[in-house]
């Protein structure tokens, strides 16, 4: 039983359509998995930002879990800039203007923007204690 040997790259692009389509499939998959763990993450902080204990869960308190968060969200912004930008080289976007093309300055802004705010909410809840 030998490993199936995976396609590069290069060898799946044959068409704008399908850069688009995967590129579309990625961006989903790394949205869906910020805002599930962000989204579960600020549940669990609310639930518990009530108590009085110096532990929450798994002996890290609600601070810690804010900072982790914030530096979750982050890591996975530089994840998602990086992924959009092989992307839009990928498909020879990069000769178009910059507001044109696959992850676009308007992608690009809107990403900066939504992790941004999530970042600057973790803050606030570790400046609350």
């Amino acid at each position: 039983m030998g490993a199936v040997p995976m396609k590069r790259p290069d060898a799946v692009i044959d068409s704008y359509e399908t850069v688009f389509r995967l590129y579309e499939d990625g961006k989903h998959r790394r949205y869906q998995l910020l805002f599930a763990v962000n989204g579960g993450a600020f549940t669990v902080a609310k639930l518990f930002s009530k108590l009085e204990t110096a532990n929450i869960l798994g002996n890290l308190s609600l601070n810690e879990i804010a900072y982790g968060l914030a530096v979750f969200t982050v890591l996975m912004t530089i994840d998602m800039m990086v992924f959009g930008q092989r992307m839009r080289c990928a498909v020879g976007d990069t000769k178009r203007g910059l507001s044109q093309g696959l992850f676009s300055l308007w992608g690009k802004g809107v990403l900066a923007l939504i992790s941004l705010l999530i970042v600057v909410g973790w803050l606030l809840v570790a400046s609350a204690r």
